[in-house]
């Protein structure tokens, strides 16, 4: 039975009325615009769509008269019928949790960057949002070439980069919202009947907006590329260790480590800034750093995304453009009790005082508000970037073990493209993306598919006498492979929301969590452990699978 025909039998089903009202519009809304991602046969099946290579060549300087261009664009991506409160959405990442206002914004932000050379322009893009899986990232590209061909314009793109900001407090850009979760779990379980189709757990209309909101910003800031200099400067360093003190001379205790109890993260917030020639243009800050957006209480009843929102909102205050980039936060979380600065507490309580709304967001505030307050101060130390952009992508496949991502890729629920692979756990694997990205000729940002724990990139991961297995990490640390001399950032889940990126030795079952706290559990898993983020990850193999990937790009490009 064709497709077509699947939907009038189904129509004369949802006429019923025995059928309920909440299962018709859940099928109904679910025939919008959410396509259902491919599940191949065999690996060899596998038929590559909207995946960028990169830069044919590299270049070690400069080309004859290379000049930066960069460009700008924004698009909000909120309902209207969340703004007028006639509709709720759910959450990111708390399943049970829902919205039915706005205090802020949740939208997309997107640079698009060429270096002059003729080899192409790079585009990143920032989604709030708790992740966007592979598929969807390969439907935004689609829109990106299909919106910038309908306006004539010759697309050069050569690597289209969509980073989520992991917030939670925002609309749930995966499908994890326990209601459609459970529907559509039922919906696909009659799948093989000819007259039923998969359905995704994602909100139909939010989806729309988001794949649209995405190219948009995109294709915005394709068009609003100008020339200018391009400069990087480091914050004041905010690194954070609960037992011992701040890390090195860090003055500022904003971010810790909560798995592992000691050195390996990032602890600056690396920043670039964009000086169009043109005095009348507004100038570009995008900043990478990674640290969880949870500083709002789950409970919120209105969208707010987070503390990078207000990064933006008082870069924005102070002339410039800005996107935030995640980094590696896969045990990252961010503290914003720290924050002491008198100003910026006063000017909070003072929000607190005109709208008292403002008290649930207190904390996301008082952290955006110190964060773009370091990055202002640190413009100072702003040094020129040369202009060479050097890009290197690679598709990866990562095997599945039996567990919720395993449920939601071969389901169908998540946006995963799936591939049958005997050689995995669970008989099937993921195809996801690594990458390599050169701005100038010694900052290096390095490109991975989920949450990943920052020392498989900088080192430091737990030996033999403290992981799970006893036994030691054997992969080479990829800022190791990159070399002296260069700045190695991540840009995490980018092009793809795998779940959590942890070494294969101190991998456990994620029951090993709930004794963790307990004598027994630091007896068994030692003081410093605790594995809640096996629960959300592809399996044992995902550490191993991104890093020899990507170190393999590394190597390739050196």
């Amino acid at each position: 039975m064709d497709a077509m025909c699947s939907h009038k039998f189904m129509d004369k089903l949802l006429n019923d009325n025995r059928v309920s009202e909440d299962l018709r519009q859940h099928y109904l809304s679910s025939r919008r615009t959410v396509h259902n991602p491919k599940c191949f046969e065999k690996i060899e099946d596998y038929e590559s769509e909207n995946f960028y290579e990169g830069t044919e060549t590299f270049l070690d300087e400069p080309a004859e008269n290379a000049k930066w261009h960069l460009g700008f664009g924004k698009a909000s991506m909120v309902p209207e019928n969340l703004k007028d409160g006639t509709k709720e959405y759910y959450t990111g990442g708390y399943f049970t949790q829902k919205i039915n206002g706005v205090f802020d914004d949740q939208g997309a932000n997107a640079i698009a960057l060429t270096d002059g050379s003729g080899r192409g322009t790079l585009i990143m893009i920032t989604i709030d949002g708790i992740g966007v899986c592979n598929d969807d990232v390969r439907s935004i590209r689609g829109e990106i070439e299909s919106k910038l061909a309908a306006e004539g314009i010759e697309s050069d793109i050569i690597a289209i980069n969509i980073n989520s900001t992991h917030c939670h407090t925002v609309i749930d850009t995966q499908g994890f919202g326990l209601e459609p979760l459970i529907k559509t779990i039922f919906t696909n379980l009659f799948s093989f009947l000819p007259f039923v189709e998969k359905t995704r757990s994602v909100d139909p209309e939010f989806h729309e907006l988001m794949i649209n909101g995405a190219a948009d910003a995109a294709v915005q800031a394709y068009k609003n590329m100008e020339p200018g200099e391009l400069y990087y400067f480091e914050t004041d360093g905010i690194g954070y260790s609960e037992r011992n003190n701040n890390y090195l001379d860090d003055p500022y205790g904003y971010i810790f480590n909560k798995r592992y109890d000691m050195e390996g993260y990032q602890h600056v917030i690396a920043c670039f800034k964009f000086v169009p020639d043109n005095a009348e243009s507004v100038p570009t800050v995008f900043a990478n750093i990674g640290g969880h957006p949870t500083t709002i209480n789950r409970e919120t009843k209105l969208l707010s995304a987070d503390y990078p929102n207000y990064i933006e909102e008082k870069m924005n205050e102070a002339g410039m453009n800005f996107a935030f980039i995640q980094g590696a936060q896969s045990p990252i979380s961010v503290s914003a009790g720290a924050v002491k600065n008198e100003e910026i507490l006063a000017e909070v309580d003072a929000e607190i005082a005109a709208d008292p709304r403002v008290e649930d967001y207190k904390q996301a505030k008082k952290l955006g508000y110190e964060f773009a307050r370091l990055i202002i101060d640190a413009e100072k130390n702003a040094t020129p970037v040369a202009p060479v952009v050097n890009v290197k992508m690679a598709e990866v496949t990562v095997p599945l073990e039996y567990g919720l991502m395993e449920l939601g890729a071969v389901s169908g629920l998540l946006g995963f493209t799936t591939v049958r692979d005997e050689s995995a756990p669970a008989g099937y694997s993921v195809i996801s993306e690594v990458g390599y990205v050169e701005i100038g000729t010694d900052l290096v940002m390095v490109t991975v598919p989920g949450e990943l724990v920052p020392q498989l990139v900088y080192g430091n991961v737990v030996d033999k006498s403290m992981s799970y297995l006893g036994t030691d990490w054997e992969y080479d640390y990829t800022a190791d492979l990159v070399g002296e001399g260069k700045t190695v950032l991540v840009m995490g889940l980018c092009n793809d929301a795998i779940g959590y990126i942890v070494p294969d030795n101190d991998y456990a079952p994620f029951i090993a969590d709930t004794i963790w706290n307990t004598e027994l559990g630091e007896k068994v898993f030692g003081e410093y452990h605790r594995h809640y983020e096996e629960m959300l990850s592809t399996g044992s193999k995902a550490g191993s699978t991104v890093i020899g990937a990507l170190n393999d790009i590394v190597k390739e490009v050196g």
